[in-house]
């Protein structure tokens, strides 16, 4: 009888060869892990097969869990229990992290959209929330740069595309805008361990005349942290608040970036208020 190492790994297939900022990245693994981040990254552009690539992560089925190989030993080992997207997003995760240091750019969890090359990163605990607010901003003419992750580079202020699909929460489905009713109904869905659902959603399936960005220079920071309040609200930040370690690493300009605090009121008239708020914000 084969154990499930010796299964998956009769699974392997072509591996998927992403181009992440200027990085060749090779993912090597299990057919169903290629095949999950085959769809979740669909966006993401790929590289020829004849090319070198920069680096390869390996992803390995063991009996009792997911391991996870990257650049000079760097590893990720996940409960063979973990949900299919978890496994992916872990993937992505390392990915990610391994251009940020082949780069030496510096990685961002946020949710970030862009509007004539000024980027937006939308940062904190509530990020249910932050991808609502992105997918309403996309329909008034702004694009993504990450669902949420994003490189930043230090030297230019410059955020870098991650082109992953958006995970949203059956729960907030309803809160999204008309458009993106087709993009929930055309996703793949999945229940994790906990019993979450939630959809892996092509933005592009919303029908917009514009979705990905390559880049943009980073202009403005919102504090998301899932304050939900009758009419929405930012206020100012001082920016002594980013001086501990988890934003002083990102190497951020603070001066030329305006920070705030959001308090959600109803989603259009909080997306007004960003918009308008994003506006007065130094270029």
């Amino acid at each position: 009888m084969h154990s499930r190492k010796e299964t998956e790994a009769a699974l392997f297939v072509t591996p998927l060869d992403l181009q992440v900022a200027s990085v060749k990245v090779r993912v090597e693994g299990p057919a169903r892990v290629l095949e999950l981040l085959n769809t979740t990254l669909l966006n993401v552009p790929r590289f020829d097969f004849r090319a070198t690539p920069d680096f390869t992560i390996a992803v390995t089925a063991h009996d009792d869990a997911w391991e996870i190989r990257g650049v000079d030993g760097s590893r990720n080992v996940l409960g063979m229990q973990s949900a299919m997207p978890q496994v992916g997003g872990a993937v992505v995760s390392r990915a990610v992290s391994d251009v940020a240091t082949n780069c030496d750019f510096r990685t961002m969890r946020a949710t970030v959209i862009e509007r004539g090359g000024r980027g937006l990163a939308m940062i904190g605990d509530d990020w249910e929330s932050a991808i609502t607010l992105a997918t309403h901003l996309h329909g008034r003419g702004w694009r993504y740069v990450g669902s949420d992750h994003a490189l930043f580079d230090p030297v230019t202020q410059e955020l870098h595309c991650v082109q992953k699909s958006l995970y949203i929460n059956a729960s907030s489905v309803s809160l999204l805008p008309v458009r993106y009713r087709r993009a929930v109904e055309a996703s793949p869905w999945y229940v994790t361990p906990r019993g979450v659902w939630f959809y892996a959603v092509d933005p592009t399936g919303a029908g917009l005349l514009h979705t990905w960005t390559p880049l943009a220079t980073l202009c403005g920071v919102i504090v998301v942290d899932g304050a939900m309040v009758d009419s929405p609200l930012l206020e100012p930040i001082d920016v002594k608040r980013f001086q501990e370690e988890r934003f002083t690493r990102l190497g951020i300009d603070w001066s030329a970036v305006g920070a705030a605090d959001l308090r959600i009121g109803g989603y259009i008239e909080t997306c007004d208020l960003i918009e308008y708020w994003f506006a007065s914000v130094s270029p």
